[in-house]
């Protein structure tokens, strides 16, 4: 069983954040504010990714994250995944940074570029990690009005079917969901206009496929509000 420390949207707080021994840490973008040119907190994340009592770091960017899309910067002490995968303790783990309605962003992607993005997510992949939720689940905005979600891929998670999707970016809609057999995960940890730290990090524990004769099972250890 392996044991999963989740953040997103850290907004140049991660300091601000203890992160519990884990297997896997994994921070789902948003490293940066507004900021097109900030080396600096990326290399300090990066440090700090060092220094986390995790066996693993695994990220991807977010749409404040500029340096991360024009590869001006690439950490030394995680893995970062654009449109990648790889297998950590005998889960496969997918992660894809694109979001729509945000031109003018860092991975900003219009409806044809994310139809060709999500297709290319793998089928069965254990822990798909994205920067915006999909359509419909963790992604209702403060005004509670509208979703903010991607519907192309919420349609695609109908053939993906991981066992855990974790994701940030509406962070008024930090938690968790489970629908089906798939655990849904925002965990943006910062909220109001000045990005205040208001959560803790997400904890989940996930049976690699091959201790269960079949798919995974994400359960949830603990989650702050």
């Amino acid at each position: 069983m392996a044991s999963f420390s989740i953040v997103a949207d850290t907004h140049r707080q991660h300091r601000a954040l203890t992160i519990p021994e884990c297997d896997i840490l994994i921070h789902c973008g948003d490293f940066c504010s507004f900021e097109r040119e900030d080396a600096a907190t990326l290399e300090d994340a990066d440090i700090w990714f060092a220094e986390v009592p995790a066996k693993h770091v695994v990220c991807v960017g977010g749409n404040h994250d500029f340096m991360l899309q024009s590869r001006e910067f690439r950490f030394a002490h995680a893995t970062f995944l654009e449109d990648s995968g790889i297998e950590i303790e005998g889960l496969s783990i997918y992660g894809s940074p694109w979001c729509p309605d945000l031109s003018g962003f860092a991975y900003y992607a219009d409806e044809d570029q994310l139809i060709e993005r999500w297709r290319q997510i793998p089928t069965g992949v254990d822990i798909l990690i994205t920067h915006t939720p999909p359509y419909g689940f963790l992604d209702v905005p403060s005004s509670g009005d509208v979703h903010l979600g991607c519907p192309h891929l919420q349609d695609e998670l109908q053939r993906i079917q991981p066992q855990l999707h974790v994701f940030g970016h509406v962070h008024a809609s930090h938690g968790t969901h489970v629908d089906g057999g798939t655990q849904f995960v925002n965990a943006a940890v910062v909220g109001g206009r000045n990005f205040e730290v208001r959560h803790n990090p997400t904890a989940v524990t996930l049976n690699p496929a091959a201790e269960q004769g079949g798919g995974g099972q994400a359960t949830k250890r603990s989650q702050s509000t």
